[in-house]
């Protein structure tokens, strides 16, 4: 154990949280685990957060803010098909058993389920805006992202601990259908010239 405070961060803290969080629930997630996993004392633990329920709301948080990151980096490829493989490589390196403890927590705790709602409602539209940059429609886009998400969370739900080997493999099919998709789509069509009425 090391004594007084120790040098570890805020960030340090949250992400055993997550592991904690993904090996037992939100149950699992005590100051004497954290301080146990991290070899520290609950001084250090003090220093940064006043109390065990302020911080199961900062690791809410903490998932939310590195979703949305992930996001932002896919939103950053400027070429909509490298994206895809962008997409696909954030989504199979989630923290998937973590994410399925906070999927079970928010059916009993609000904050959680709104956290949650947040993250998949992001998800889906950064989806949807993707797959139109692709050429799809909206409608086919809408309904292909939520073919999407729904992989998934149902992949988390399915499997504990998830097989990222075999979710690579479904998404690579995903990757190809959406491809597919895009190359069979019409282009869009160019807006009519409408001629003035004769004055």
């Amino acid at each position: 154990m090391v004594s007084g405070v120790s040098t570890l961060t805020r960030d340090d803290y949250l992400a055993a949280g997550l592991d904690l969080l993904a090996d037992g629930g939100v149950s699992a997630v005590t100051i004497a685990a954290l301080c146990g996993r991290l070899g520290v004392t609950k001084g250090s633990f003090y220093h940064h957060f006043a109390a065990v329920d302020v911080f199961h709301e900062a690791l809410l948080a903490f998932w939310e803010d590195g979703t949305r990151r992930a996001i932002e980096a896919a939103r950053a490829v400027p070429d909509s098909r490298r994206r895809l493989g962008v997409l696909k490589e954030l989504a199979v390196a989630a923290h998937h058993e973590a994410e399925g403890a906070i999927r079970a927590w928010g059916r009993s705790y609000g904050p959680a389920a709104e956290v949650v709602h947040r993250v998949d409602a992001a998800r889906e539209a950064n989806l949807v805006e993707s797959f139109r940059a692709l050429g799809l429609p909206p409608a086919r886009a809408r309904r292909l992202a939520r073919i999407g998400l729904a992989t998934l969370i149902g992949t988390q739900h399915l499997e504990r601990p998830v097989d990222r080997r075999r979710l690579l493999g479904v998404f690579d099919e995903y990757q190809h259908w959406l491809e597919s998709a895009a190359a069979t789509s019409p282009a869009p069509s160019a807006p009519r010239l409408v001629s003035p009425a004769p004055t």
